[in-house]
């Protein structure tokens, strides 16, 4: 690989921000910062921002298993074009991993990821909720994030001791909340509209309640947590004053929790249908003026089959897919510095991730070339059909955003040119 420099673009890490040009070595590591520089091969970003590569903390890749929802090629790319250089793969029913034997083998599978892909743990076998996984084990293999589900899914007995032995291996547990254990048939938001349309509502006191009783648990036993997809602005205050307090915690939230409402549920379109549930525009409105308080931006992307969504609304599966859209809807959506949304997809959750010798941090030299060009100024309208996922259902179907992806670099690869996807196996 040649030389690549990326000439005239505002760079903008946990550092700083200031126009330079970035200068690129044939190892894929970066050579050189700063203005005025020389390369064998150009590529002029002018009116661009350069930054380190986003980090997704929350995605579904399906496979193996569920490949007709999405695979590791297919996730991996719409990644990339959404500016992701490496992301962290959520477990599920078909991809189950509770032993060092999955670990391995799963380890070695997300390899074929056109990006970086970390394999998470379940913190109970079969995700049943009572029998701790082999965290020991499991570790020893690779694994540095275990998913642990909120009661009544996991007791809390068994919920502390998870946290407890997760302290012996340096491991990191992301907390994913049920949200409806008050309401098991709820789909949608419980309040105003939900009454109107008739349909069963999921309380926003369901997600506090999770999240006050592990934060509780967090500064008992010293656990490192990171919250997953939170939604309400009293949850995102329940974990600030617990890591005020000395709790190891760290909260994310969805584009979708602050950009989209549940007044959108009122056309019975499934694609709105989510968990947790969209909020009413005032708890949106709230959790913007506490976003300094959040930690991460994390897409929660989700696909299914397009077919499954076709359904009537409370039939249909919850989820929607993200990593396309993350940072324009951000960008459109939050009133603040580009330099914090980068501080929330990009250095921030590398940090939680554990990759932050890799991903995110500051651009100097010797450090892999883990990069995203993006336009901050260009609109562009929303259409799922043209996303790189399997899936092509979007909440932001035809929805107009500002802040699009240009170029992204895996280890000084250009994996997207111009918004286009190399279709280079790596």
């Amino acid at each position: 690989m040649s030389k690549l420099l990326l000439s005239g673009g505002r760079v903008i890490d946990k550092s700083g921000d200031r126009l330079a040009d970035v200068l690129i070595g044939p190892d894929g590591r970066i050579e050189k910062i700063g203005v005025g520089l020389a390369g064998e091969n150009t590529l002029d970003v002018s009116g661009k921002i350069v930054s380190s590569g986003f980090v997704d903390l929350n995605a579904y890749l399906g496979e193996p298993g569920d490949e007709l929802s999405e695979t590791i090629s297919s996730g991996t790319r719409s990644a990339v074009k959404g500016g992701y250089t490496a992301l962290v793969a959520m477990p599920s029913s078909h991809t189950l991993n509770d032993n060092g034997n999955s670990a391995r083998a799963l380890t070695e599978l997300y390899k074929r990821g056109l990006c970086e892909v970390l394999v998470t743990g379940s913190s109970t076998l079969q995700s049943d909720g009572r029998t701790m996984s082999p965290l020991g084990e499991m570790s020893s293999n690779g694994v540095g994030l275990f998913v642990v589900q909120g009661p009544p899914s996991t007791d809390l007995q068994t919920l502390r001791r998870i946290m407890e032995y997760s302290q012996n291996y340096g491991i990191k547990l992301l907390f994913s909340g049920s949200n409806n254990f008050l309401a098991p048939e709820g789909v949608m938001n419980e309040g105003v509209v939900s009454s109107k349309l008739g349909i069963s509502g999921i309380p926003k006191v369901s997600e506090q309640i999770e999240v006050f009783q592990v934060c509780q648990l967090a500064l008992l036993t010293g656990a490192n947590l990171h919250f997953q997809q939170i939604s309400t602005a009293k949850s995102i205050e329940i974990i600030y004053e617990a890591k005020a307090n000395g709790a190891l915690v760290t909260s994310e939230i969805s584009p979708h929790h602050f950009s989209l409402d549940e007044s959108l549920i009122e056309s019975f379109d499934s694609r709105y249908k989510i968990l947790p549930p969209l909020r009413p525009m005032e708890e949106i409105a709230r959790i913007k003026e506490l976003i300094a308080w959040v930690d991460a931006i994390a897409t929660g992307h989700s696909p299914c089959q397009d077919h499954m969504k076709d359904q009537a609304f409370s039939d249909a599966p919850f989820g929607t897919i993200g990593l396309e859209t993350s940072l324009g809807a951000s960008i459109t959506n939050l009133d603040i510095p580009i330099a914090e949304i980068l501080r929330l997809l990009s250095w921030s959750p590398a940090e939680i991730a554990g990759i932050d010798d890799s991903h995110g941090g500051n651009l100097i030299p010797g450090r892999p070339a883990n990069l995203t060009v993006f336009d901050p100024e260009a609109l562009w309208t929303v259409r799922g059909k043209q996303m790189a996922s399997n899936c092509s259902v979007t909440a932001f179907e035809g929805i107009e955003l500002k802040g699009l992806v240009s170029h992204t670099l895996i280890d000084g690869e250009l994996v997207v040119i111009d918004g286009a996807i190399q279709d280079n196996e790596r």
